[in-house]
């Protein structure tokens, strides 16, 4: 299902399927999914999936139950953009959930997924102080790192909950 949204939101064109304010309150609630996996351009869409498949090849199998959540992540990071930011009109693609992943290689990943946690940290730093565009995106729009933060967070919400479940699973009854 995942995959099928995934592939829907970036065929059809983006205006219809991008996180919308207007629409969203005019009832297209299927925008709180869809924003998340839409993109900007084609080479918006590879960095975003290149991403993933890096987390995924340092990380291997225990990313599975982090890439499970991406259906319940995607409308909750909408809705945290639009609580937190009511000047966001807009907004199109996978790198808030791609956030959230790095948390999982953080924790899944052993010490390279440790410091390529720390690596994005900074990378998410440098984007909020900096204003700077990225080169992934089409010129004119710009990094929500807003989006980065709420998807880290969400990630740490997620990992605690995974540390708990670990923990109680480990441990004899």
């Amino acid at each position: 299902m995942l995959v099928s949204l995934f592939v829907f939101a970036n065929l059809v064109p983006g205006e219809s399927m991008q996180l919308d304010r207007d629409a969203i309150a005019g009832g297209e609630i299927w925008r709180l999914w869809t924003g998340q996996f839409c993109h900007w351009s084609l080479l918006h869409l590879l960095g975003n999936l290149a991403a993933v498949g890096a987390f995924a090849m340092i990380a291997g199998k225990p990313l599975l139950r982090w890439l499970a959540l991406l259906p319940v992540a995607a409308p909750l990071l909408s809705l945290v953009l639009l609580s937190l930011m009511p000047e966001l009109q807009i907004y199109r693609g996978l790198s808030g959930l791609v956030a959230m992943l790095v948390v999982g290689v953080a924790m899944d990943g052993g010490l390279i997924g440790r410091v390529l946690a720390l690596v994005w940290g900074a990378k998410l730093a440098f984007d909020a102080l900096s204003g700077t565009q990225s080169p992934l995106l089409p010129e004119g729009i710009a990094t929500t790192w807003q989006a980065h933060l709420a998807g880290f967070l969400l990630g740490l919400a997620a990992g605690a909950v995974f540390l708990h479940l670990d923990r109680k699973t480990a441990s004899p009854s």
